[in-house]
C-alpha cells in the first residue's frame, strides 16, 4: 500500500461513493472523485468539417485529435490533481474502461509531468471486500494492450463512419431533402441480416402437404392423438385415408420411454443475459444493458460487460448465495447441493467472472425483474441439479398406415425450481404396451401448407451478431437500436421489418461491393482488435491494414455513388426531415 495521499478516479459517481465508505472505513488518506465516463472525444482534425473536404481524404486519416468534451469534469479533475497525491484509476476493468482510465492518466500528466504513472484498482463488483482487496493490491500503470485495442477501436469507427456517412448523405442531399444516411462497420452487417430475412419471406413460396390423424383412445379412457408422416401428394393422402377411414381398431407397434437430461444454465455472459432478457421483458437489449449498468453502479450485481461463462477456482461463492438467500422469494427453497457445484462452460475473456448478484435487491419494478433472473440464474447453476425430462414415443399401426405418437414431462425439476423462465410444458401421451390394441375414435385427413420464416427478433439479431463476429459484448447490445434510430428498420411487435430506406442502401451497397455489407469484413476488424489485446499486432499497424481495405471499398463507393444516391433518395418519402435541411435543399435547388 503506498503511503503518499491517493486521489482516487471512478467512472461513476455511484461507483465512487461505494470506494469512498470502503476509503473512510480503512481510515486512509484519500480523496475520491468520478468522471461520468469519456472526458475526451475523438474528433477529425480541424479542416475536415462537413462540407469543407472530399470524404475520400477522410479515410486516408490516420490519426485524429482528442478534444475535452465534458468540461465540468474536466476543471474538476485539474483540481484535484493540483494536491498533492499519487492517482489511482478505478474505473471499469475493462479495455473501454482502460481509455477512459488512459484520459484521466493524461490529464494528471499535464499538471505533474509526462513521466508520472499511476496505480490501478481492479474490481468486478462495489462489494465492501471486493474493493478493499482491490486497494490492498493496486496494480502499477495501466494495461496498455486495452488501451490501444479501444482506441483503435474509436479512431477506425470514427474515421470510416465519418467517410461513408458524409458520402452516401452529402451526395443522397442534392437529390432530396435527408438529415442522415448513417453507415457504420456493425450497423449495416446488423441491418443486412434483417434485410436477408426479408428476402427470405418475399422468395418464399407455399407449399402444400397432407397428414392424416387420429384420435385414439385406450382401454383406461385416456384419449390421446398420432400423425401420420408428412404427404407430398394429395392423390397418395386420398389413397391412404380410403383405406383407414373404416378402421375402428389400431395397434401399438412400438412403445419406448427415455430420460433425457436438461442441463443447467451455464454461469451469465452478457450476450447470455440480453438474448434472454430481450424475450422476457420486450425491452431493447441496449435499454436492459443500461439498466444492468445501474444495479451495477448501486451494488446489486457485477460487472455486466463478460464473454466468461466459468467461475475460476479462487471464485468467492458465498457473497452472491447471500444475496440470493435475502431474497423472499428464494428463501424458502431448499438447494439441491450445499457447496457450490456450478456447471461450466468453457469461456474466459481474461478479465471479469461471469455476472452474479452481490445484494440483495429491495426494489420493484423493471429493476427487479433483472436482478431477479441473475439471482435465478446463479443460484440454479451452483445449487441445483440438471433437470430430467421424460420422453415418449410410440408407433400405432392403422390397417397399413404408421402414426407416430410423442409426449414429454417433466419428472425430475432440478434448477427448474429455482429458473422457472422456460420450463417446457409437460403434454404427456398414456403409457402404451407394444402390442396394445387401442379405439379409433375419430380419423381425419389435415391439409396445411409451409410457413415462411419468421423475420428476426431482437435475440435473433443478437445470437447472428456473436455467431459472425460483429462487435463485442460491450457493443453488440447498441445496434439492433441504432438501425430503428437510423429509420432503417422498424419494430412489429417483438420483430425487425426493414423500411424502404433500410432495403435501399443494403442493396445498393451489396451490389457494388458485398463486402460493405456482410459480416466477415467486420469481423477482421474486430479480430485486430484481439490481435492488440493479445500483443500480436501494433494499433498503427491495424490501423493501416483495416483502413486501406476500407479505402478500396469506399473508392468502389463513390465510383457508383450517382446510382446509389438517386436510389437512396427515391426510397426516402416516407422520411418526414426537419424542415432547416428542406429549407436549405430549396435554396441550392
Amino acid at each position: 500500500m503506498q503511503s503518499s495521499r491517493l486521489l482516487i478516479v471512478a467512472e461513476k459517481a455511484s461507483v465512487a461513493r461505494a470506494i469512498k465508505s470502503v476509503v473512510s472505513a480503512a481510515k486512509l488518506d484519500a480523496v475520491v472523485v468520478s468522471v461520468r465516463g469519456h472526458m475526451m472525444e475523438a474528433e477529425l482534425p480541424e479542416g475536415y468539417e462537413w462540407g469543407a473536404i472530399d470524404p475520400l481524404e477522410i479515410i486516408k486519416l490516420r490519426t485524429v485529435v482528442d478534444k475535452v468534451s465534458d468540461f465540468s469534469t474536466y476543471r474538476n479533475l485539474t483540481k484535484v490533481f493540483s494536491e498533492d497525491g499519487v492517482l489511482v484509476v478505478a474505473t471499469d476493468n475493462d479495455s473501454e474502461g482502460e481509455l477512459i482510465g488512459y484520459e484521466v492518466l493524461e490529464t494528471f500528466r499535464k499538471i505533474r509531468g509526462d513521466g508520472v504513472d499511476c496505480l490501478r484498482m481492479r474490481f468486478n463488483s462495489v462489494d465492501r471486500r471486493e474493493l478493499f482487496a482491490s486497494i490492498k493490491n493496486l496494480e502499477k500503470g495501466l494495461n496498455m494492450r486495452w488501451v490501444e485495442k479501444a482506441r483503435f477501436r474509436q479512431v477506425f469507427d470514427l474515421i470510416t463512419g465519418a467517410a461513408f456517412t458524409r458520402l452516401l448523405t452529402e451526395s443522397t442531399r442534392r437529390k432530396k431533402p435527408v438529415r442522415l444516411i448513417s453507415w457504420g462497420s456493425c450497423q449495416t452487417p446488423t441491418l443486412n441480416f434483417v434485410i436477408e430475412r426479408e428476402k427470405e419471406i418475399l422468395a418464399f413460396k407455399p407449399q402444400k402437404y397432407w397428414r392424416i390423424v387420429a384420435t385414439l383412445r385406450t382401454e383406461r379412457n385416456e384419449e390421446f392423438k398420432a400423425v401420420s408422416e408428412i404427404f407430398w401428394d394429395e392423390h397418395l393422402c386420398n389413397k391412404a385415408f380410403t383405406e383407414v377411414e373404416p378402421v375402428k381398431e389400431a395397434v401399438v407397434s412400438s412403445y419406448l420411454e427415455t430420460e433425457k437430461k436438461v442441463a443447467r444454465p451455464l454461469p451469465m455472459r452478457t450476450d447470455d443475459i440480453l438474448r434472454d432478457l430481450t424475450r422476457l421483458t420486450r425491452l431493447s437489449a441496449s435499454k436492459i444493458l443500461g439498466l444492468m449498468e445501474q444495479l451495477y453502479a448501486e451494488g446489486y450485481i457485477s460487472y455486466p460487460r463478460t464473454d466468461t461463462n466459468r467461475y475460476r477456482k479462487s471464485f468467492d461463492f458465498e457473497t452472491p448465495l447471500k444475496a440470493v438467500t435475502g431474497y423472499a422469494a428464494l428463501k424458502q427453497t431448499a438447494p439441491d447441493t450445499t457447496a457450490p457445484n456450478p456447471r461450466n462452460g468453457s469461456r474466459d475473456d481474461g478479465a471479469h467472472p461471469p455476472i452474479y448478484p452481490v445484494k440483495t435487491y429491495q426494489g420493484s419494478g423493471i429493476l427487479m425483474n433483472i436482478w431477479e433472473y441473475i439471482a435465478r440464474r446463479f443460484y440454479a447453476n451452483a445449487f441445483f441439479e440438471d433437470a430430467v425430462q421424460q420422453i415418449q414415443s410410440a408407433e400405432i399401426i392403422i390397417a397399413n398406415l404408421s402414426l407416430k405418437a410423442n409426449g414429454n414431462r417433466v419428472v425430475s425439476p432440478g434448477f427448474y425450481r429455482v429458473f422457472h423462465y422456460f420450463t417446457p410444458a409437460d403434454n404427456p401421451i398414456p403409457v402404451l404396451s407394444d402390442g396394445e390394441k387401442l379405439q379409433v375414435v375419430k380419423i381425419e385427413r389435415v391439409e396445411e401448407e409451409t410457413k415462411p420464416p419468421a423475420r428476426l427478433t431482437e435475440a435473433d439479431l443478437l445470437r447472428l451478431m456473436e455467431k459472425y463476429g460483429i462487435g463485442t459484448d460491450a457493443t453488440r447490445a447498441t445496434y439492433p437500436q441504432l438501425i430503428v434510430d437510423r429509420q432503417y428498420a422498424v419494430r412489429e411487435g417483438s420483430r425487425f421489418k426493414p423500411t424502404p430506406l433500410g432495403v435501399a442502401l443494403i442493396e445498393s451497397l451489396a451490389e457494388t461491393d458485398p463486402r460493405l455489407v456482410t459480416p466477415e469484413t467486420r469481423r477482421m476488424v474486430e479480430e485486430y482488435m484481439m490481435k492488440i489485446e493479445r500483443g500480436e499486432a501494433s494499433l498503427d499497424e491495424s490501423l493501416e491494414k483495416s483502413l486501406r481495405l476500407y479505402q478500396e471499398l469506399l473508392e468502389k463507393c463513390n465510383a457508383k455513388i450517382d446510382e446509389i444516391s438517386s436510389r437512396l433518395a427515391e426510397s426516402i418519402d416516407s422520411i418526414q426531415p426537419p424542415k432547416r435541411y428542406v429549407k436549405s435543399f430549396l435554396k441550392r435547388r
